[in-house]
């Protein structure tokens, strides 16, 4: 059994999370113990507590201390298992963080995976479902990655509530990232989105958006749309979402959430201000999706290489997990202007049910 002390570094549920995904892909049991012991609210929440249900069920694991602000868990998986699963974190907790412990283990299944998850789309400190989609999805998708998503409902703080359905194909083994940017990106593709409030929000924030970038010497295609009927949010809200779309490839995206009292202007300013930065690193991936790579890199076979704009403490945590369980070693180059090159060679693991 692989032992994880979920209080050592960044201290947070990505440990917790990565832990549990990497001992369900490579059938290893795994005891994580003072899961969270540093936030203000220690152990697991609901929506932790959703996510590893959903994941022993998916590998028909055996487990102890799946309960509400339980500090220490068991897991002891078997292989994974398609199907179809509803899962309701129950909460406005986010979605995408479900996504990143359940879509590396929907992908070494057996079988295709339908998933249809309610809680929150758009939520503080997580990526939302679309920016998970276009921006870290479509890198794992250079990977061999075969998922999609669907946005049916916005869910928003503080009630949730939204639908997203997921469906995800079995793999037989990951290619190697490998990614380095030129520096010519020119166009930025995103969506502007309220809903349960005017439609102007949403214009707001993508003209504000625009000018930023195009001050900045980039072509920006930002689209608005306000949810309505059967994909209106329960809570009010809004966000923008930015990514870039370049050849040769890079995943760079931003997002801004709307607030009571901030004005829709400074919502898409804000955004724009973030890509703006980042691409002015000459990197070829944003700071927020590569603590999201380094699980799948650590899974592909060959060496996997890619610059991120800033190193930050959970791709740190990431990297160490990462070596607890696989023994993988990254080769990090920090740079003085605080981006970084990432290398690592995977395990090279096969999906044993497609063998």
């Amino acid at each position: 059994m692989i032992e994880v002390d979920g209080s050592m570094m960044e201290g947070g549920g990505q440990l917790l999370r990565m832990a549990v995904t990497y001992g369900a892909v490579m059938s290893v049991p795994v005891r994580v113990s003072n899961i969270r012991a540093g936030r203000r609210s220690p152990g697991l929440k609901p929506q932790h507590l959703t996510t590893l249900r959903a994941v022993t069920e998916m590998c028909r694991a055996d487990y102890k201390g799946l309960s509400l602000n339980s500090m220490e868990v068991e897991f002891k998986p078997s292989i994974p298992r398609g199907g179809t699963y509803e899962l309701d974190i129950g909460t406005a907790g986010s979605i995408s963080l479900l996504l990143q412990c359940v879509a590396p283990v929907a992908a070494f299944a057996d079988s295709p995976v339908k998933l249809r998850v309610t809680g929150g789309t758009a939520v503080r400190w997580s990526p939302p479902v679309r920016i998970l989609d276009r921006v870290v999805w479509e890198a794992l998708r250079q990977m061999g990655f075969q998922g999609g998503l669907t946005v049916r409902r916005e869910g928003f703080y503080p009630r949730g509530g939204g639908i997203v359905e997921v469906n995800i194909n079995p793999i037989r083994e990951l290619h190697p990232l490998k990614v380095k940017s030129t520096g010519d990106a020119k166009f930025v593709g995103g969506i502007s989105l309220c809903g349960r409030l005017p439609r102007h929000v949403a214009e707001r924030q993508a003209r504000s958006a625009k000018a930023v970038l195009e001050d900045a010497g980039y072509e920006a295609g930002i689209s608005v749309n306000v949810a309505s009927g059967g994909a209106e949010p329960r809570s009010p809200g809004s966000v923008i979402n930015l990514w870039v779309e370049s050849e040769p490839m890079m995943f760079m995206g931003t997002s801004a959430l709307g607030e009571r009292g901030k004005p829709a202007e400074r919502v898409g300013a804000e955004a724009s201000h973030s890509l703006v930065d980042q691409l002015g690193s000459n990197a070829a991936v944003d700071l927020y999706t590569a603590d999201n790579l380094v699980l799948w890199c650590t899974l592909a076979s060959g060496e996997s290489m890619f610059t991120t704009s800033r190193l930050t403490s959970h791709t740190l945590t990431a990297i160490e997990l990462a070596r607890i369980f696989t023994g993988v070693k990254f080769d990090v180059e920090e740079k003085p202007d605080g981006t970084a090159l990432l290398r690592c060679k995977g395990v090279g693991l096969a999906n044993r049910n497609l063998q």
